[in-house]
């Protein structure tokens, strides 16, 4: 469980900060609705592992 929520926190995290980037470079709108979840998620996958470290 420990290392999905890692992969998960640093997947969404990454993709969230990146797609913006791409979506730029291709001079296409950027889904910052999409953005915005992803880093949402991501940030709630690093919460889930802070909170119950002693858990995993």
């Amino acid at each position: 469980m420990k290392k999905l929520l890692s992969w998960g926190a640093v997947g969404l995290l990454t993709s969230a900060l990146l797609d913006p980037l791409i979506y730029s470079m291709l001079d296409k709108p950027v889904p910052w609705l999409r953005d915005v979840l992803m880093a949402a998620a991501g940030a709630g996958c690093f919460y889930l592992l802070i909170k119950y470290r002693d858990w995993f």
